[in-house]
């Protein structure tokens, strides 16, 4: 298929598929309260639920290269959109099981989303990967500001938990009916022989550039979901309340936006991102201190510089680990095999953090020990964004 059969309805799918890959995640964490009380399940079972989409995220990565091989990146991309939208919709009934079967399948299918999507762009848009990027990660960012933000008012205004996480299905419905001229009149896919697949997935495995982006990918995305499934309660166990606590989320989310579509547009320019990875994670580092200091000390005066801090740090950095993926990798085939194994293991990795922040602070009574120990996980993070960015590519299998 060729970009300019792509045109601009394809880019419009992009665009929607980018928009639904992050509320039925973002939209969670400031409901989790009410989730608790209405339903009447333990602090543990909701921990499980908040760490069950990102938990996904990393199993379902590692089903994309084998769907691809057998179906193609578009009718692959077709599929899980569609159990997306299924499993949005199985949320809304049978109480908890519905809930966690339908967040399970819905995290499912948006891991294999976000590893189809960097192999769709460098494909269809080879000569602007860094711009697209940047486009669509902005837009990840954008909407899961937006589910943040709005996810309290909403359950207010119509009544419950349920409405919150069920507008997000339209959208969802949309990205579908955008992407089926993506199929039509396709060629039939060629299956993928088993070797081929084996030599492209051992050339990424043995190479270290490849573990740096994992490990990069990984705690920077340990980060961002701790900070997206546990600042709201992290907030109101001080005394702030739910909605206040949505909207400093949903700021945090929102404030880095612009810089971040900046910088990703800038990244194209550059063989080396050693500093700009080292240098965003170092922003990311002073907010997640600053954060820390606020929940030991229960004073919120310097919470909004922490989320301006956060808030620019995170947003460059996830733009800056897909592109390290996308353009370190030597055929589009290295790409698919490469962004599984970053998102694989490194969603797995931040699934374990994502617990991780709500055990300890579960076990200590606080989340300032849970944070404290994210902060230094982003120092270690910058060490290795340093590495990741130097110039190089993946030989070739």
């Amino acid at each position: 298929m060729s970009t300019r059969r792509f045109g601009v309805t394809g880019f419009l799918a992009v665009v929607f598929i980018a928009i639904v890959l992050r509320p039925p995640v973002a939209s969670m964490g400031p409901l989790l309260q009410e989730i608790q009380s209405s339903l009447g399940v333990g602090a543990e079972l909701i921990g499980l639920l908040a760490a069950a989409p990102v938990l996904c995220f990393g199993l379902g990565a590692f089903a994309s290269p084998w769907l691809v091989s057998k179906v193609g990146v578009n009718h692959a991309m077709l599929y899980v959109l569609m159990i997306l939208a299924a499993s949005s919709a199985l949320r809304m009934i049978l109480g908890y099981p519905g809930l966690l079967i339908g967040t399970i399948g819905a995290g499912l299918s948006i891991a294999i989303a976000n590893v189809l999507l960097p192999t769709v762009v460098r494909i269809q848009f080879p000569k602007r990967v860094a711009l697209v990027t940047g486009a669509y990660t902005t837009l990840l960012a954008v909407s899961a500001s937006l589910a943040a933000s709005i996810a309290v008012p909403t359950s207010n205004l119509f009544g419950g938990w349920n409405p919150a996480l069920a507008i997000w299905i339209l959208p969802a419905v949309i990205a579908i009916l955008l992407w089926l001229p993506q199929i039509r009149g396709q060629e039939a896919h060629v299956a993928q022989p088993a070797h081929a697949a084996a030599e492209e997935k051992a050339a990424v495995m043995r190479s270290p550039i490849s573990w740096a982006i994992v490990g990069f990918f990984g705690i920077q995305s340990l980060g961002f979901y701790a900070l997206l499934g546990w600042m709201p309660s992290a907030l109101t166990s001080i005394g702030v309340s739910p909605q206040d606590a949505g909207n400093y989320l949903g700021f945090a989310s929102a404030i880095g936006i612009p810089s971040g579509l900046v910088i990703s547009s800038l990244l194209g320019r550059f063989k080396s991102l050693s500093w700009w990875a080292a240098g965003t994670s170092a922003m990311t580092l002073l907010g997640n201190i600053v954060f820390t200091l606020v929940l030991q000390s229960h004073d919120t005066a310097l919470l909004i510089p922490g989320c301006v801090l956060i808030g620019l740090g995170m947003s460059a950095t996830f733009p800056i680990s897909l592109s390290l993926i996308s353009s370190r990798a030597s055929t589009s085939a290295q790409t698919t095999q490469l962004s599984a194994m970053s998102q694989g293991w490194g969603y797995l990795l931040a699934a374990t953090g994502s617990f991780m922040v709500g055990f300890v602070a579960n076990l200590v009574g606080s989340f300032a020990l849970s944070f404290a120990i994210i902060t230094t996980l982003t120092l270690i993070q910058s060490g290795i964004g340093f590495y990741a960015g130097r110039p190089g590519i993946i030989p070739a299998k």
